[in-house]
Parts: structure tokens; C-alpha cells; sequence
């Protein structure tokens, strides 16, 4: 009977997490410095990202160059096929990180795409488990022409920092960061 009622409550709570809206997720901006030779060459100083991370999930909102206005509004890559050849593609990394689709028709998708995998007119990235103060490693890939994908770089980041979220006017988070003044004073 204890263990029924205790199912029960466990339940319940789950079911009430489950209604929270996704507005109550923690939104954060943090920053890594790249790492490795192939991060430097692609990045400069590193990238920032902003995500949403609500229980234990995190999702990526925009991918910006830190020392650049150049950024990209990645989507959760929901194709199954190509899913599996992206992760077929990352060796013993296989599995770990989120991969995500570069949007080439927003913010600057198609320059992005270009630099991380020239010639390719599609864009993907896998981004590894974001975390305080932990290494980070996204993996490019980009289409190969032929229906298939490539993967065209492996990059290392250490971690940089938090930054304070912008607060704009009417919530348009996404927006303020890809602004090209973002982060300098008085904008």
C-alpha cells in the first residue's frame, strides 16, 4: 500500500514537472576559448553559445564567433538518416553531444557553413555536453554533393565564462545577440 501511494505521488510529480512551460527553462550565454589548431583557424578566439537548459536537457539557441559578429541559429537535425551518418562520422565521440542543423536562411548560416565546410551548401554541428567549466568539442559536417555528408572539422574548446543574458525590449534574447553592436557600451 506504502508503495503504491508513494508510485502514485512520483507520478504525480512527474507528470506536474511535465506541464511546466518551456519559458521556465534556464536560459544562459557562455563562452569557450578555442583549443585546438582546427577551433583557432575556424573560430579565432572561440565561440559562444546561448541554450536553454531545462531539467536535463540542454538545447542550443544560436552559436555565435566571440570575436566576430558572424553566428549561426542551429534546430535539433531530426533526420534519422542523416542523424546516423553524422554520428557514424565522429569515431570514438560517437553518441556524445547534441547534433543540430546551421539554418542557412538565418543570421549569417550560409558564411558559416562556407568557413566550417567549403563547397557544401548544407550544414551541420555536434556539440558536445555544455558545461561549466569542461572542455567542449563540436564536430562540423556539411553535405558532400552526393546525398551524403562529410565531416569537415573536429574542434576543442576549453571554457571561457558565464555572460549575463541581455535583457531587450519585448524578449527577443536571440535577437540582441546577433546584433553586430552586442556587448559593447550603451548598446
Amino acid at each position: 500500500m506504502i508503495a503504491r501511494t508513494a508510485l502514485a505521488g512520483l507520478a504525480a510529480t512527474l507528470l506536474g514537472l511535465a506541464a511546466v512551460p518551456a519559458h521556465a527553462a534556464d536560459k544562459r550565454m557562455v563562452t569557450y576559448d578555442s583549443a585546438s589548431p582546427e577551433a583557432r583557424r575556424l573560430t579565432g578566439a572561440g565561440l559562444t553559445f546561448v541554450f536553454t537548459r531545462q531539467f536535463f536537457q540542454t538545447r542550443i539557441l544560436a552559436v555565435r564567433a566571440t570575436a566576430v559578429p558572424v553566428g549561426v541559429v542551429p534546430r535539433p537535425s531530426r533526420d534519422a538518416a542523416v542523424n546516423r551518418q553524422l554520428d557514424a562520422l565522429m569515431g570514438e565521440d560517437r553518441g556524445k553531444g547534441a547534433l543540430y542543423e546551421i539554418d542557412p536562411e538565418k543570421a549569417e548560416g550560409k558564411v558559416m557553413i562556407q568557413a566550417f565546410c567549403p563547397g557544401s551548401v548544407k550544414g551541420w554541428l555536434a556539440i558536445g555536453a555544455v558545461n561549466d567549466r569542461k572542455p567542449l568539442r563540436v564536430y562540423a559536417f556539411g553535405d558532400d554533393g552526393s546525398g551524403g555528408v562529410r565531416k569537415c572539422a573536429a574542434m576543442d574548446f576549453t571554457w571561457r565564462g558565464d555572460w549575463q543574458m541581455p535583457r531587450p525590449k519585448g524578449g527577443d534574447t536571440r535577437k540582441a545577440v546577433f546584433r553586430p553592436d552586442y556587448g559593447r557600451p550603451g548598446s
